[in-house]
């Protein structure tokens, strides 16, 4: 999904590109007021936070329900972010905040200093997975945000790929691939490209990850991306294609035959609804 404006709940995860610093700090700045009116603690983070933003949040809120901080403060010295050890820290605040009372946190965070080289960008990604699978089973909600003056299009488009919500004035992603419901989703038109970052996902999530695809978000763009899901199948990953009969019925048509280890699963029909 695709959004002009914050209506930000618990559980969601959106990816958002700005400008410049002042960017940052507008695009912030609704997103943290709402989590304050939800009783939820707030985090902004970002490379260097202005000392006239620091006051003025720090003023606005108090120090109790708002942490400011410099990404390496949180990520770590070296950039490279590692995916086990950065959810224990969201964990942590997270326990910290439901014991105070809080209802849960939000973080806004300028991650740009993290995606900045391919050694960091790959060990972004691994943690977006773990990140994403964290706030879709708990109360956290979540604003990643990248400076386009400093991240390249294709970049941006490629970090687009790992939120399952972004604004709507953003690079648009071919694909998105997020957690839900302890499911790894893939949405949009699925190429060869998009399942080959499927095992990238699965190394970072639990054992036993399932991969779904439902044909009602996502379109197989021919046979080849098949082919690599019945390879994961065979190799012992649970894949399964959800859709209703017409739209597995049309994949049949249009050559695309789902078989061996591949699951199929008929979405049921909405019940009618009768009234007097």
């Amino acid at each position: 999904m695709r959004f002009e404006c914050l209506r930000m709940r618990p559980h969601d995860h959106i990816g958002w590109v700005f400008e410049g610093e002042a960017g940052f700090e507008r695009l912030a700045c609704p997103f943290l007021a709402e989590g304050a009116a939800r009783g939820e603690r707030l985090m902004f983070i970002s490379e260097s936070p202005r000392s006239a933003t620091r006051a003025r949040l720090l003023n606005h809120y108090g120090p109790r329900v708002i942490k400011v901080a410099r990404t390496r403060e949180v990520y770590g010295e070296s950039g490279v972010v590692d995916p086990a050890a950065q959810r224990a820290v969201f964990a942590a605040a997270l326990a910290d905040a439901l014991n105070a009372g809080f209802s849960g946190i939000r973080v806004a965070a300028d991650n740009t200093p993290l995606v900045t080289d391919e050694r960091r960008l790959e060990a972004w990604i691994r943690w977006e997975h773990v990140a994403d699978r964290f706030m879709d089973a708990n109360p956290v909600t979540g604003l990643c945000a990248f400076d386009s003056q400093r991240v390249d299009v294709n970049r941006l488009r490629h970090l687009s790929t790992l939120h399952p919500l972004s604004a709507a004035a953003d690079p648009e992603p071919q694909f998105r691939m997020y957690s839900e419901a302890e499911s790894l989703c893939l949405e949009g038109h699925v190429d060869s490209f998009a399942v080959a970052q499927i095992p990238v996902a699965l190394d970072a999530l639990p054992p036993g990850t399932d991969v779904l695809i439902d044909l009602e978000r996502a379109t197989l763009m021919s046979r080849a991306p098949l082919t690599g899901l019945r390879r994961l199948a065979e190799g012992g990953v649970p894949v399964t294609i959800y859709g209703d009969r017409k739209a597995l019925d049309a994949l049949a048509a249009d050559g695309l035959r789902v078989d061996g280890p591949l699951r199929t699963e008929v979405a049921e029909a909405p019940a009618l609804v009768t009234g007097a």
